[in-house]
């Protein structure tokens, strides 16, 4: 653009940018956006792409289709012998012969009304997560396990806050009522003080006095179920729209190969259908029932094996009917082209915080010098390097009496753990003031105000200075918030799955661009390995190398994938140390979100 770099900081500042230094990397979304400023139109190239979506619903289609209905429930509670029970009625109410597979998901006909349920197996499970992450509500019911010898503990409570979250409708199972002297009166009083609506009280979730271990009432909790789901008028189409799903699990079997578990929504499958999920496809050669019966066809909320996978799907991976194999995986290709694109961006942001960080670490050790110097002791260093390392969350408790102010600040003051940690600055009773918006402004910190209503004016300049101020009438609620805030700063754990294994055969140099280039010649041994996959090199067993391919080829042509059993040509990011016989770890590094 031919201007100084100080009249670009001088935009960059008008337009908002907090982080204004030379070495700071623009997307091409704000670097267009700079360009504007200047008169320059910069074309920023969007391809719309091949994708697919679900359909719009066909209202005249639609017909009543089986609850999907998950356990819930405090650990020992009994969720896994009321689904052992519910799993044995099944079997025996089918043929005799079957061996019965875990696939996560199974279905049941009721004894009375003779109409099918299906239960998915583990709330916990990482598709339920994936699925809830995307705002997709797989559960179409709620069925709370709650011990009546031990009646309501934190994990019931939570149980109860993700299905009211959700919006599912709940039913409550007494559980273990075989057992003598159990106060089930005490049990649904601890439910109704935890803000489920009590039947009994007048309210509208049902409950069912149950043992999972001798059966009792098992089938008029079944039959609550149907009644509850004829209330709710759970519907879909069967026919006259592509098929959409979730992938519930997925594994390699032998003699079948990738087979994965889809709990079908809308539409139905059948042998021979394409399906895409995530970044890989499947033409159905088979679909299989828990009770390992073929299947011709799966309706709506119909849990199936699939096999004939290309590549193993993800758990939690939305299923999409496609018309044609070749639709299939032009709709791959933009799925890879776009999560390239979106990693490029992400890659962009990562060195600009990493910059940042440098620079933020250089002034922490100027500081720490500078304390050095003051004399000050060993214990006050260590201070700051622990400051650095735990993240503040700081509050403000502002209450209708001293004595609430002072429950609360011995409630949350200190909650998290070495990562993360609330500090309460200061708790008084009455309303916020505009000292409170000075103080909360000055360290961050967001203002609780409990039992009383924020007074306008302080909401209006809250708003304007953009401090969080947030009203509360139930303690535990307001720890609760505390606690997913604390939650939200966790780094989440890395997990490493390994994806494929390819062995190096041999090593070539080509000239490209008048340059010598070393190429690793390669067979793919194991599972595949992508153009955009992450890799370690290993020699004798040790790391070598960690890091990307810039290219993969077979024979001269680029391929974004080579599969087990594949010959290919590869080449790494800025590494060409490699040797014959070294080996080729294909991995991916899953993040799963912690919490307190």
């Amino acid at each position: 653009m031919h201007v100084p770099l100080n009249d670009v900081f001088k935009k960059l500042e008008g337009l908002g940018f907090e982080d204004i230094r030379h070495n700071y990397i623009l997307d091409r979304e704000n670097a267009a956006m700079v360009a504007d400023e200047y008169g320059i139109e910069v074309e920023v190239v969007e391809e719309s792409g091949d994708d697919l979506f679900p359909a719009p619903i066909k209202p005249d289609l639609l017909v009543e289709r089986p609850p999907v209905v998950t356990i819930m429930g405090h650990v020992d509670h009994g969720k896994t012998t009321i689904l052992d029970y519910l799993r044995k009625s099944s079997i025996v109410s089918q043929e005799f012969g079957g061996i019965t597979q875990h696939i996560g998901a199974f279905s049941v006909t009721t004894p009375k009304s003779k109409k099918r349920i299906t239960f998915l197996d583990t709330p916990g499970h990482a598709a339920f997560l994936k699925m809830r992450e995307r705002g997709a509500i797989i559960t179409d019911i709620v069925i709370l396990v709650v011990a009546a010898d031990d009646s309501v503990m934190p994990q019931t409570i939570e149980a109860i806050k993700h299905a009211k979250k959700s919006g599912v409708p709940m039913i409550v199972a007494v559980n273990k009522c075989d057992k003598p002297g159990v106060n089930v009166e005490k049990v649904l009083g601890d439910l109704s003080s935890h803000g489920v609506d009590i039947e009994d009280y007048g309210g509208e979730t049902q409950t069912v006095q149950v043992s999972g271990k001798t059966g009792l009432n098992m089938d008029k909790l079944e039959e609550a179920v149907i009644t509850l789901s004829e209330l709710c008028d759970f519907k879909a189409e069967p026919k006259g729209i592509h098929a959409e799903g979730w992938i519930i699990e997925s594994e390699v079997v032998k003699g079948m190969g990738n087979v994965a578990t889809v709990l079908v929504r809308r539409g139905s499958l059948k042998n021979g259908d394409i399906i895409v999920a995530g970044k890989t496809f499947c033409k159905i050669r088979g679909m299989k029932d828990e009770n390992n019966k073929m299947v011709k066809i799966a309706g709506p909320s119909t849990p199936v094996r699939i096999w004939g996978w290309k590549d193993l799907p993800d758990s939690g991976d939305q299923i999409l009917q496609a018309n044609s194999e070749q639709i299939a995986k032009k709709v791959i290709d933009y799925r890879i082209t776009r999560s390239q694109e979106i990693q490029a961006t992400r890659d962009i942001e990562d060195i600009n915080v990493k910059r940042l960080e440098e620079i933020k670490e250089a002034e922490r050790l100027e500081k720490i010098a500078e304390l050095k110097k003051a004399g000050l002791d060993a214990s006050t260093l260590e201070k700051a390097e622990q400051d650095k390392k735990t993240i503040k969350c700081n509050y403000i408790v502002r209450s209708d009496v001293f004595g609430s102010a002072e429950a609360i600040k011995e409630s949350i003051d200190g909650l998290g753990n070495e990562e993360v940690e609330s500090v309460v600055i200061s708790h008084e009773a009455g309303p916020p003031t505009d000292s409170d918006i000075e103080l909360a402004k000055t360290f961050g910190a967001t203002i609780f105000c409990f039992n009383m209503k924020v007074p306008k004016p302080i909401a209006v300049r809250a708003d304007k200075e953009k401090v969080k101020v947030k009203e509360h009438n139930i303690i535990y609620r307001l720890i609760e918030d505390v606690t997913d805030e604390l939650s939200s700063h966790l780094k989440p754990r890395v997990e490493i799955k390994t994806l494929g294994e390819v062995d190096i055969k041999d090593v070539f140099v080509v000239t490209v661009k008048k340059q010598k280039v070393k190429i690793a010649g390669c067979k793919v041994t194991t599972g595949s390995i992508k153009s955009s996959s992450q890799v370690k090199v290993l020699r004798n067993g040790q790391e070598v190398y960690c890091g990307k391919l810039s290219s993969l080829k077979h024979v001269k042509d680029d391929i974004t994938e080579a599969t087990k059993g594949k010959d290919c040509g590869i080449a790494f990011e800025k590494w060409q140390d490699f040797e014959a016989g070294d080996k080729i770890q294909v991995y991916e590094e899953i993040l799963h979100k912690r919490y307190l």
